[in-house]
């Protein structure tokens, strides 16, 4: 599928499978699509449950901190530039049923039209998902402490 199809298949065309959290690619794909459109209730729902207590705790602690100017909503600590840039590829390195590493390449500018990535522009990381409750979940690191 080209670009362009992998793109209005996203887009949920009829006809396109859309991407599910039954699947580590899926589950990211789901997550990278939420954090593009803000939609950072749906976002969160597709982070670890480590990663979601990490946020509940942090957002705790900035809503008392800050004496209520803050409201203590975990969800809005997702918001991030990085998070919300396009997805290109994503490829599944490995899987052990349990936990997966996926190759993602995300784009720092917009994409063409045909959701290609300018020259220069792509960024290649790592994302570890998480089996948990029969779906997968992003483990975003910065929040997971070993």
């Amino acid at each position: 599928m080209t670009r362009t199809g992998a793109l209005l298949c996203l887009l949920a065309l009829p006809g396109c499978p859309r991407p599910t959290a039954e699947s580590p690619e899926g589950a990211f794909r789901l997550w990278a699509e939420a954090m593009r459109r803000n939609d950072v209730k749906v976002a969160f729902g597709l982070v670890s449950a480590k990663g979601q207590a990490a946020l509940g705790a942090q957002s705790k602690a900035l809503a008392e901190a800050s004496k209520g100017t803050l409201k203590d909503e975990p969800a809005t600590l997702l918001v991030s530039p990085r998070r919300a840039a396009p997805v290109v590829a994503v490829t599944v390195a490995t899987n052990d049923g349990a936990r997966a590493e996926l190759a993602v390449t995300t784009c720092r500018e917009p994409v063409d039209e045909r959701g290609a990535c300018p020259a220069g522009a792509d960024v290649q990381e790592r994302v570890t998902m998480v089996k948990e409750a029969q779906r997968w979940a992003v483990e975003l690191p910065e929040l997971v402490k070993p």
